[in-house]
């Protein structure tokens, strides 16, 4: 029986989707029933004191792998305190699962390198384009591996008797179409681009029986990538503003409905005919509400950026509406009538989902069970020892320790590291 030492914050993470993610993938290990499991509190707020605590309670475990199961803390000072204490003859392999904010960490990652040289290191990524862009930062024989964040069928699955329900308290009849957005309400999820296009398309086309349902919370991130930050309540603000210069007819078909408990997510997914997300997040690595609502049953319009990429489903190409990304002179774009297309589809009904299979199909590829063999898998295949990052690695590094906007020149358009590196996202350029 294999030993893992599984690390990652008991205290929640303030993302909803990470701590979803956290929880899964420990369920998904836990299913290997060959693993001996003992968990680790890694806390953001450690000690240096209970840091070397943490670190002496993992060498006495002695497992055969350390598995670093959360985004944050870093575990670079836990590995620094650790090594030492680990007898050379019989060093424990390595698992990092690897979140969206890599490309935020350069330095945390590089100075990790020389303390874990002489270990055998994989690393874990939730979908393929993120399996693209991490790899060039690896240098061969490294590659990531990709398990995606999976899915508890226990809270997301098919159940049509809760659409009608669901239907009912939104007040819809049979022939309303409801699109849903769940997440942050937020600049990097281009919630101010849906906003616009779903009320410009309305106002072209007349169209009565079409709402938007918008829950989750705003926040104040901005898009420092691109060098705009926001003050606390600035972005609610503007995408507000754009609500409040529409008629009173179409404000009548958008809906802010503020952040839900996540137990009610499975009936709103049930009422709503597609899932919107247009986002073109720099740390898209996945897309848990995506996921979520495929295991649901909920066909989706998405952007063919990063890992929202990964929603295809190939025995119902129909279940996921893409619109194409590409990479502009000043940021990331789609195109206008790519999205009013998809309207149009929805609105004329092109598309007939089987709604609960697809909900087959998608928990049979996200959820903790198929993650848990392809976990399995991961650490039964062969191992390197951890190499050198690549020279676009050491590049991206040296760039963001000196300029606060990295991925800029000095006339605000997108530079040629942004491209080297997030070319990996779009599926051409």
């Amino acid at each position: 029986m294999q030993k893992l030492a599984c690390v990652f914050s008991f205290q929640e993470s303030s993302w909803v989707s990470c701590q979803k993610i956290v929880f899964n993938l420990h369920e998904s290990w836990s299913k290997n029933k060959e693993l001996e499991i003992q968990n680790f509190n890694l806390s953001s707020n450690i000690s240096a004191g209970k840091n070397q605590l943490l670190a002496s309670s993992i060498a006495e475990y002695a497992p055969d792998t350390i598995l670093i199961l959360d985004h944050k803390p870093h575990p670079i000072a836990l590995f620094e305190a650790l090594v030492p204490l680990l007898s050379t003859e019989k060093r424990p392999k390595i698992i990092f699962h690897v979140f969206g904010d890599f490309t935020l960490h350069y330095k945390l990652w590089s100075a990790l390198r020389s303390v874990l040289k002489d270990f055998e290191v994989k690393f874990i990524v939730a979908s393929k384009r993120q399996k693209n862009l991490i790899d060039r930062f690896l240098t061969l024989p490294m590659t990531s591996e990709v398990c995606p964040f999976p899915v508890n069928p226990s809270e997301f699955s098919y159940a049509e008797n809760l659409r009608e329900a669901q239907r009912a308290e939104w007040g819809l009849q049979d022939k309303d179409i409801a699109l849903v957005f769940t997440g942050r309400l937020s600049r990097q999820k281009r919630i101010h681009t849906l906003l616009t296009l779903f009320s410009e398309y309305l106002s072209e086309t007349k169209i009565e029986n079409l709402h938007l349902y918008l829950y989750g919370n705003p926040d104040n991130i901005g898009d420092p990538f691109f060098a705009i930050w926001e003050t606390e309540g600035e972005y609610f603000r503007k995408i507000y503003k754009i609500y409040e210069n529409l008629s009173p007819e179409i404000q009548s078909k958008i809906h802010f409905m503020g952040g839900v408990p996540n137990k009610e997510l499975k009936s709103i997914y049930h009422g709503a005919d597609y899932l919107t997300n247009l986002s073109v997040h720099n740390d898209e690595d996945f897309g848990m509400s995506v996921a979520e609502a495929q295991a649901c049953g909920l066909p989706a319009i998405l952007t063919d950026w990063g890992g929202l990429s990964g929603f295809a489903r190939k025995e119902i190409p129909e279940a996921t509406l893409f619109i194409p990304v590409k990479i502009g002179l000043k940021s990331k774009f789609f195109s206008t009538n790519d999205v009013k297309k998809a309207l149009n589809d929805i609105v004329a009904k092109k598309h007939n989902v089987d709604r609960k299979k697809l909900s087959t199909i998608a928990l049979n590829a996200l959820g903790t069970s198929a993650a848990a063999k392809i976990l399995l898998d991961i650490l039964n295949k062969p191992w390197n020892k951890f190499s050198p990052f690549s020279d676009l690695f050491e590049r991206a590094q040296n760039k963001t320790d000196f300029d606060p906007v990295p991925y800029m020149t000095a006339s605000r358009k997108v530079n040629k590291l942004f491209r080297e590196i997030y070319s990996s996202y779009v599926r051409e350029n």
